[in-house]
């Protein structure tokens, strides 16, 4: 049994080290770009999809992961004529997470549209009620109208975040740096944005997604439109990635997806017992700190990122597989790249991104610009320290989330 002296400060050390790693980007209303007359047709969206124009499930072979901890099945509700939330065991598991917020969760759930309007005016009334901003990333409240499924995002970790982050500023600043030669005046119109609530109505009802990163076109006579969204999972079902990266192509008009999938073996579950006596929260957090740093170097001298261990737990596991593919509209095949597969790491030259994937259609006709592949280009630093530094956060912040989860048991 642990006996925990626990000073008011460990709260807020554990608050704020999770909002660390939040960041907003209020785009306001953004514009995607618009749905054909058969998008807006619910007779053709079937006819459309029975011709396999829609391409709702992901050809691209299954690596065998598991999905979340929340994850249900992967078949699309039934319609319902009782849209009533009491007793719903579904509705109510939704509405628990978004008030609690633990981190690290997904849950994906049937739900037909109404109950889901019904699910976001309960949101939103929350929110009012405990003044909680609009433009706060963390708990993501997201819907996909044509598989009819409700998601719920929680606080995601510093390795989930950091990537996608990383990965945004290198495609960014090779971007730039191939327009710098062919035409300067484009790249302040490459915009690039953290996450931004993204909504386009269809027969089916409202589809919203927060994308983990996204490049935007930018024009003087017209709204910023969507081009290029990034999506990051970290041990989560790939399925689910994939059903994201649908919603984006096939339902709020991206030209290309990239999903960015890093397995941690073993997956991280927080420890329901206590090991010893912890007098000092406080030091011991600054201890288990400095542990961190040691099991990390000690951990690249071998060429392996994680596992991070600290008191005979398993904080971060070790990244055991990390690739990034490219989602393209109208192909069924993604490009996929490796970065870390059987022990070893490397650097891919590109990940399947063409300069012309920036760029609206029109305004790529009438552009001059040679298109080419994005290069890859970026220092050890760039990529793999800051993914070993994304680990040793993870490790930390959940131990911290871990003692402050004890010390509210103990009221």
């Amino acid at each position: 049994m642990l006996a925990f002296r626990f000073p008011r400060f460990l709260k807020y050390c554990s608050n704020n080290l999770w909002n660390a790693s939040v960041r907003f980007a209020d785009l306001g209303r953004l514009r995607v770009r618009q749905p054909s007359q058969a998008d807006r047709n619910p007779t053709t969206w079937t006819n459309q999809a029975s011709r396999k124009r829609l391409k709702l499930n992901s050809s691209s072979e299954s690596i065998g992961l598991t999905a979340g901890q929340f994850s249900t099945g992967e078949q699309p509700a039934t319609r319902s004529t009782d849209m009533s939330p009491e007793n719903d065991a579904d509705y109510d598991k939704a509405l628990s997470l978004l008030t609690s917020n633990p981190p690290e969760q997904r849950l994906d759930l049937p739900m037909p549209y109404p109950k889901y309007l019904l699910l976001e005016e309960s949101w939103s009334k929350f929110k009012a009620e405990n003044n909680v901003a609009e433009e706060k990333r963390y708990p993501s409240l997201s819907y996909n109208a044509l598989l009819q499924i409700a998601t719920v995002v929680t606080y995601q970790s510093a390795l989930h975040d950091r990537t996608a982050e990383i990965f945004k500023e290198i495609i960014k600043s090779n971007v730039d740096e191939y327009l710098s030669i062919h035409q300067p005046k484009t790249i302040s119109r490459i915009m690039s944005y953290g996450s931004s609530t993204v909504e386009e109505f269809g027969p089916y009802g409202k589809t919203s997604k927060d994308p983990d990163q996204s490049f935007l076109y930018g024009h003087p006579d017209r709204e910023p439109l969507l081009q290029v969204a990034i999506e990051c999972g970290v041990s989560e079902s790939y399925k689910a990635l994939c059903r994201d990266k649908d919603i984006w192509i096939n339902l709020l008009g991206a030209k290309v997806v990239i999903l960015i999938f890093l397995k941690e073996a073993p997956r991280f579950k927080s420890p329901h017992i206590g090991y010893e006596n912890i007098t000092d929260p406080v030091a011991e957090i600054q201890k288990m700190k400095q542990h961190v740093v040691e099991a990390m170097k000690h951990n690249l001298k071998q060429g392996n990122y994680g596992p991070i261990e600290y008191r005979g737990h398993i904080w971060a596991g070790k990244l055991d597989e990390v690739f990034v593919e490219a989602w393209r509209a109208g192909e069924e095949q993604p490009v996929r790249k490796w970065l870390i597969r059987d022990g070893r790491n490397r650097l891919p030259k590109t990940i399947g991104l063409k300069i012309s994937d920036f760029f609206p259609e029109d305004e790529w006709a009438a552009s001059t610009i040679p298109d080419s592949n994005v290069p890859f280009h970026c220092g050890r630093y760039l990529l793999w320290e800051n993914l070993a530094a994304a680990l040793r956060i993870t490790a930390r912040r959940r131990f911290v989330h871990f003692l402050n989860s004890l010390y509210l048991r103990k009221g």
